[in-house]
Order: structure tokens, then C-alpha cells, then sequence
């Protein structure tokens, strides 16, 4: 077991987020997590029944953690999962008669630090990943990280070879969260191959540094078989990352920044960009209003 597996796995539980796309509901989005109405609502202060707004936040439970909904009693949670109500209690540091309050969380019998850290040295995440770049007809196999957990200076100096600028051969090292993401990305998929359609862009005339490709923050990417919305929607639930989405190309934007940004840009391959609303298509796009604002620093 590497340090690299147990730290990427708790990120990975604490980054559980899920951005409320157009048409979207709470047992849809329950679905999708495999998680209840119930908790996926009581994490987020919401009623079953509630009304979810187009790029609202979500915090998803994750596994082995359940959130009090309104009504609820110790007794009738351990029922719900299958545990007595006095293990339920002392996982928790509760007495069995506690009364508790809407929102509170509680870990389930089985689910303590100690048995995270016990399923932590079986995950599988080991930053081996697949890359395939079409347009100079390379692919990539490399681990990212020592047994450490570091950044492997020797893969991530392959790795900016293969993520060059395609016009100049120039090279810039891929920031170390770039690296991560990509490990995040493999293992989610399965080990499937990462499709590079851009990388490191660099950028000359006063510009350099204006856009997040030309500072080894950003790649444009898609997944061998799989959605690019499956793609664009696990993006989402990463943190600090800047996602765009662009249905008329053949890609996901994603880069390392301080705050989750989502954009999505109909624009087809070689037009200038137009960003509209998460939600909004160019039939709804009324010729009389304005698009939104470009996301900060693409």
C-alpha cells in the first residue's frame, strides 16, 4: 500500500460533489451515487421533494455515512441499515436514547477510521495511466507517482514530452495536481485510455501565461468508450478544478485552479467561443440577450 492510494482515496471521499445539471432530480442524482433520497437530501438540508436549481452544488454522502433527515430517531436508522441500535450508537460516541438533530451526522458499525484505513491499503488508484495523443500518433504508459506518493521526476519529464506544444516542440512540466487528476481520471475509468486532443499551448507576443494550457495547468481531453458527459459529470465532483464542457466538439476542458468553475461552450471547432448558461442551448438562446461571461483564465 502506497502513501499515493491512502491519500487519494480520502480526497477522493472528501471531493464527492455533484453540479445540478437542467432536468436533473434529487432520486436521479440518488441513483446515479447509489445512495438514498433520503440521505442525499438530509446532506444537503434539503426535503425529498425539493426543487434543485441548474449548477447547484451537492454534497454527496459517502459510503458508510448517513445524514439525520426530519423525523428520524436512532432506532429507525439502525433498522433502515441493518445495524443494532447500541453498535450504531458507540460508533458515534452516543447513548442509545440520544435525540438527534436534522443534518447531524452519524458513521456507520464498520466504517471508522480504522476500517477506512484497512480498505484504503486494497484501493487500487496507483497513478498508472494510459495516454493516447492522436494528432502526432503517440501513446503513453507511465506511472506518475513513487511509492511515495511523490511525483516521479522521470514520468512527469515524459509526461511534459508528451503533453508539448504540437507547433514548437516546446515543453512545460505538467502541474502536480494536472498529474493527480489525470491518476483520478484513469482509475475511475477503469485504467480505459486518456485521449489527449490539446495540452501545453505555448503562447508567445505578450500573451504567455494568459491561458491555463500555456502554464502546464490544463489539457482538453476525452475517455476510450466512454460519454463525454460521464466524463464532464465525474470531472465535476473533483475540487479546485475548472471544468468546460463543449457538446459540439470532442473534448472536456479540465484544469487546476483555486475554486470549481464550470462553462460550457457551443461554439463548433475553429468559431470564437459562446459561453451560455449550464442548461441553456443556442435554440433557447434568445438573439436579444447576451451570452455569459467567459469563465476567468481558460
Amino acid at each position: 500500500m502506497t502513501v499515493l492510494a491512502l491519500s487519494m482515496a480520502a480526497s477522493a471521499a472528501a471531493q464527492r460533489k455533484h453540479t445540478v445539471q437542467a432536468g436533473q432530480t434529487l432520486g436521479a442524482i440518488a441513483k446515479r451515487y447509489r445512495v438514498s433520497v433520503t440521505n442525499l437530501a438530509a446532506a444537503n438540508r434539503l426535503k425529498k421533494t425539493s426543487n434543485l436549481r441548474v449548477g447547484q452544488v451537492l454534497r454527496v454522502p459517502p459510503r458508510g455515512v448517513v445524514y439525520v433527515y426530519p423525523g428520524q430517531t436512532l432506532t429507525g436508522i439502525a433498522q433502515l441499515n441493518k445495524v443494532s441500535v447500541k453498535a450504531l450508537a458507540k460508533a458515534n460516541g452516543l447513548n442509545p436514547e440520544a435525540t438527534l438533530r436534522v443534518g447531524q451526522r452519524l458513521e456507520l458499525p464498520g466504517y471508522s477510521a480504522t476500517a477506512k484505513a484497512s480498505r484504503a491499503r486494497n484501493a487500487v488508484l496507483s497513478g498508472m495511466v494510459t495516454l493516447e495523443r492522436p494528432a502526432s500518433q503517440e501513446t503513453l504508459r507511465v506511472r506518475l507517482f513513487d511509492k511515495a506518493g511523490k511525483p516521479d521526476a522521470k514520468a512527469r519529464a515524459r509526461l511534459a514530452r508528451f503533453l508539448r506544444d504540437r507547433e514548437n516542440d516546446r515543453q512545460k512540466r505538467p502541474h502536480t495536481r494536472l498529474m493527480r487528476l489525470l491518476a483520478y481520471i484513469a482509475d475511475h475509468f477503469n485504467g480505459r485510455t486518456i485521449v489527449v486532443v490539446s495540452a501545453y499551448r505555448d503562447e508567445q507576443g505578450g500573451e504567455a501565461g494568459s491561458s491555463r494550457h500555456a502554464t502546464g495547468q490544463a489539457v482538453d481531453i476525452r475517455v476510450e468508450g466512454v460519454p463525454n458527459e460521464a466524463l464532464r459529470d465525474f470531472c465535476l465532483t473533483l475540487r479546485r478544478v475548472g471544468v468546460g464542457y463543449y457538446p459540439r466538439s470532442s473534448f472536456v476542458h479540465i484544469d487546476v485552479r483555486d475554486r470549481e468553475v464550470y462553462w460550457v461552450d457551443w461554439s463548433r471547432p475553429g468559431e470564437p467561443p459562446l459561453y451560455l448558461p449550464p442548461g441553456e442551448t443556442p435554440e433557447q438562446y434568445d438573439a436579444g440577450s447576451s451570452a455569459s461571461a467567459s469563465p476567468a483564465t481558460l
